[in-house]
C-alpha cells in the first residue's frame, strides 16, 4: 500500500498554479489570511503566492506574504489530516506534496482506504459499460427479423456474459461497501 500512497503525491507543480488565482474583486478585497487559508486547505504549494501576485500585481496590488502564509499554514492543518486524505482517495485524486512527513505518515492508511474505494468503483463502471456494449451488440443482431441459429446462439453468449458482469457488479458493490466510511 505504501507504493500507491507515495504515487498519490506526484501532483505536478504547474499543475497547481496553472489557473487565474484570483479575480480583481478578490485582489481589492482580499483577505489574504482567507485565502491563504483557502489555498492550504486545497493543498496549494507555497509558490502559489506568485499566482496571486501576477492576479493582483496587474491591479497594483501585492500580496500580504505574512497574513497569506499564517492562513496558509491553518490550511494545512486541514489538508494534510486524515479525514481528507481518505476523501481525496475516494475520489481518485492524487495528493498534494505539501504535508510533513509525519502528516503523510498519518494520512496513509486513509488514503489508501478511500483507494481502495475509488478503485472498486472504477471496476464497477467498468463492468456496466462492458454491460451497455453487450446489450448493444444484442440490438443489432436483433434489427434481424429473422436471425440465424448462429446469431440466436450468440445472443444467447451475450446473455451469459451479461450475467455474468451483474454478478461481478453486485460482489464488488459488496466488497466496496467496507470502504464507504473512513477507517477512523
Amino acid at each position: 500500500m505504501s507504493i500507491r500512497f507515495a504515487t498519490g503525491f506526484l501532483t505536478l507543480a504547474f499543475g497547481l498554479s496553472a489557473c487565474a488565482s484570483l479575480t480583481p474583486q478578490q485582489c481589492a478585497t482580499g483577505n489574504w489570511a482567507e485565502i491563504g487559508f483557502a489555498d492550504g486547505a486545497a493543498g496549494r504549494a507555497p509558490s502559489y503566492i506568485n499566482a496571486h501576485r501576477d492576479a493582483c500585481g496587474e491591479l497594483g496590488i501585492t500580496p500580504d506574504l505574512a497574513a497569506w502564509t499564517s492562513g496558509r499554514n491553518a490550511g494545512l492543518v486541514q489538508y494534510c489530516s486524515p479525514e481528507n486524505a481518505y476523501r481525496l482517495g475516494r475520489d481518485g485524486r492524487d495528493v498534494s506534496p505539501v504535508c510533513t512527513p509525519q502528516q503523510r505518515d498519518n494520512m496513509r492508511y486513509a488514503y489508501n482506504w478511500g483507494l481502495d474505494y475509488y478503485e472498486f468503483e472504477q471496476e464497477i463502471d467498468d463492468a456496466r459499460r462492458d454491460i451497455s456494449r453487450l446489450r448493444a451488440e444484442i440490438q443489432t443482431i436483433l434489427l434481424n427479423p429473422t436471425p440465424t441459429p448462429e446469431e440466436l446462439r450468440l445472443i444467447e453468449q451475450l446473455e451469459a456474459r451479461i450475467s455474468n458482469k451483474q454478478r461481478d457488479i453486485r460482489r464488488l458493490e459488496l466488497r466496496q461497501r467496507r470502504y464507504a466510511r473512513p477507517p477512523f
